[in-house]
């Protein structure tokens, strides 16, 4: 799957134009401090976290593909990017205040081991924010067929179906747009 990551970096934000826009509701509906520590997990280019950038302590871009994170670092020198698998992330445990993962869940190997990560580097209240495609949407059953057929490997989870991977694993669940294409999952870290 990074082959096709690291192949179309260097147009990957011209083919995802609507990176004002997704950014514009995660700050609706999630509140972002000027003291936090923000990790954009599977961020590729850093499209969404450079919006962030000036709005918090820190923002990192966690992804596997190097090409992504190339175009990062050329475009967004303010942003920290690192090269690492979801399941194991390089942070100390309750180190970080929000985690972001948009459009990318679905990409992630091993997701029940991504969720357990999630919830060691988050704080105690910590946030989630997870922007997915529903695949209960017209849309969202295309972008299923053609990961398929591009042999991506990715496994998209329902609304529902991700917030009980999520709160079986010590988070409140918020689902906001669950009946659209593009749905949001808050999850809070309980203790």
């Amino acid at each position: 799957m990074n082959n096709f990551f690291d192949i179309v970096a260097p147009i990957y934000e011209k083919l995802h134009f609507g990176a004002q826009k997704t950014f514009d509701k995660i700050k609706s509906i999630a509140i972002f401090e000027s003291s936090d520590k923000v990790v954009d997990l599977g961020g590729g280019t850093g499209r969404i976290a450079n919006l962030l950038a000036d709005e918090v302590q820190k923002i990192t871009v966690v992804d596997t593909s190097e090409g992504m994170l190339k175009q990062c670092r050329q475009r967004h020198p303010k942003l920290s990017c690192i090269q690492a698998k979801a399941q194991n992330l390089p942070f100390a445990d309750d180190s970080v205040n929000k985690v972001i993962i948009v459009d990318a869940f679905h990409h992630f190997q091993d997701q029940k081991q991504v969720v357990r990560e999630i919830e060691r580097v988050l704080v105690k209240n910590g946030k989630v924010v997870v922007e997915e495609f529903n695949p209960l949407r017209m849309i969202g059953k295309m972008v299923v067929i053609m990961e398929k057929i591009f042999l991506m490997g990715s496994a998209f989870y329902t609304p529902a179906s991700l917030a009980d991977l999520f709160s079986s694993n010590g988070f409140k669940i918020q689902l906001i747009n669950e009946h659209r294409t593009s749905y949001y999952m808050i999850g809070e870290k309980i203790y």
